[in-house]
């Protein structure tokens, strides 16, 4: 039935605590959906599988009962993080010793970076690993002409397995480019702006309408930075569809347009995930946010209360950084608690050192520099955990991180931040509020309430 199996590898490790809540999250592998679409123009019939995390047999199983055995092109596997590739090693162990599957290519460029060699060591059953982007390597891969890919690739949705379950992401800009320390696309020149019209014609053929929870659509860009011309143009778009739908985008505090705020809300814009990262003066500077801290702060506050006050959604973004103290984390914590009531939730979460050894060398230094040692760089490869300064060691900084989360986002709003972009379709309120229940932990949201 299916001519090429396209898999999103799952995780034997989850980045935080390893509860049922954070199990229920469903990322969508829309890079790797991009290659399946256009494996799907080529003529094929390809077929998109999320491994998320269920345990490598029983997703192997369920790849069997979808005809995994009968292709007769290679198996792609994108890895989306460090965190699965130990997944991977054990299920391309399956595929290759036990299926018989002739060939298996892996991908995934901010996992590969450059280190073919490095990744093909850990994972032996692998045939060929791919590095950067795969649009227009899929010719040679699967022996057959596909004519260049230049620009976006509207997503071919009908492709995904389950694809009722997922929330849909639309990619709109690629890069980003602004020299943040600690991201990944620093260096990856900002691109224009997807187009409207296109934008409108991939949710007219993405956006499903059912019993389940609504459909609402991820504008996935390392950057949002939309012109009003932009917005004008989609507000348009909109209106010639009878669209309806709300949208999620992340943007900076120093880049996101405040003063199309007003258009934003009417192109569908519902929740911004906002990278403040710090309300500390010296952690602001430290990470190359801003040399001028009380005006990066200042715009920050306009922000999210224009955008609370015009139906927006705002969730703050916060990094623990080198070099944090107990008066730096005390800076951030008075600054959320002044705007509280603008806010509807707080992600939290230490700064981590991603990437191959030789690769990352250069960002640990800086963090030592500030104060940081390492604390763990053995358990997982490619990630190596810190202890940010003397007063502030590893295991401390989790527990700021949740108890700050805790402090400013109740399980209701959790629970409509992830129902947004993350939990399947049909998972309810009630359910989640009897999985709590039933494994009573340490959330990173408050439970008093409840």
């Amino acid at each position: 039935m299916y001519d090429v199996f396209c898999i999103s590898a799952g995780q034997l490790i989850v980045k935080k605590d390893a509860n049922n809540i954070n199990k229920k999250n469903n990322y969508l592998n829309y890079g790797l959906l991009s290659l399946a679409s256009i494996i799907k123009m080529s003529g094929l019939s390809p077929i998109q599988l999320h491994g998320n995390f269920i345990e490598p047999r029983e997703f192997a199983n369920y790849c069997i009962s979808m005809g995994i055995v009968n292709t007769k092109y290679p198996v792609f596997i994108s890895i989306p993080s460090f965190y699965a590739i130990s997944w991977v090693n054990i299920f391309t162990k399956i595929l290759k010793k036990e299926l018989k599957i002739k060939e298996v290519i892996v991908g995934g460029r901010w996992v590969i970076d450059g280190e073919i060699n490095q990744l093909a060591q850990m994972l032996p059953y692998v045939d060929k690993v791919i590095d950067g982007l795969g649009e227009n390597k899929l010719s040679g891969l699967l022996g057959r002409k596909i004519e260049k890919i230049i620009g976006y690739v509207p997503l071919n949705y009908r492709l995904l397995d389950k694809r009722e379950m997922y929330q849909p992401s639309i990619e709109v800009s690629r890069g980003c480019g602004m020299k943040c320390t600690f991201c990944q696309e620093r260096n990856e020149k900002l691109q224009p702006l997807k187009s409207p019209i296109n934008i409108a014609s991939e949710v007219s053929d993405i956006l499903l309408k059912d019993e389940l929870h609504p459909m609402s659509a991820y504008f996935e860009a390392s950057m949002f930075k939309p012109t009003s011309d932009w917005l004008e143009e989609l507000i348009e778009q909109r209106e010639i569809h009878s669209h309806t739908y709300f949208w999620r985008a992340e943007s900076r505090v120093d880049t996101f347009p405040v003063k199309q705020i007003p258009s934003l809300v009417n192109a569908g814009m519902k929740v911004l995930d906002l990278g403040l990262e710090s309300a500390s003066p010296t952690q602001i500077k430290l990470m190359g946010k801003s040399n001028t801290p009380a005006k990066y702060l200042h715009r920050a506050s306009n922000l999210i209360e224009k955008a609370h006050s015009a139906g927006i959604d705002v969730k703050v973004n916060i990094l623990l950084y080198a070099g944090e103290s107990n008066k730096t984390i005390d800076e951030t914590y008075k600054w959320l608690d002044e705007h509280r009531a603008y806010i509807k939730g707080v992600s939290v979460g230490p700064v981590l050192a991603f990437g191959w050894d030789n690769k990352k060398s250069d960002f640990i230094k800086s963090l030592r520099l500030l104060g940081a040692t390492i604390h763990d760089d053995k358990s997982l490869k490619g990630v190596t955990s810190l202890n940010l300064s003397s007063s502030i060691d590893y295991n401390t900084s989790l527990r700021i991180s949740k108890d700050l989360s805790r402090e400013f986002m109740t399980a209701k709003d959790y629970f409509y931040l992830k129902s947004f972009s993350y939990f399947s379709r049909d998972y309810t309120y009630e359910q989640f509020l009897q999985d709590i229940k039933i494994e009573k932990g340490s959330y990173s949201f408050d439970i008093s309430n409840i």
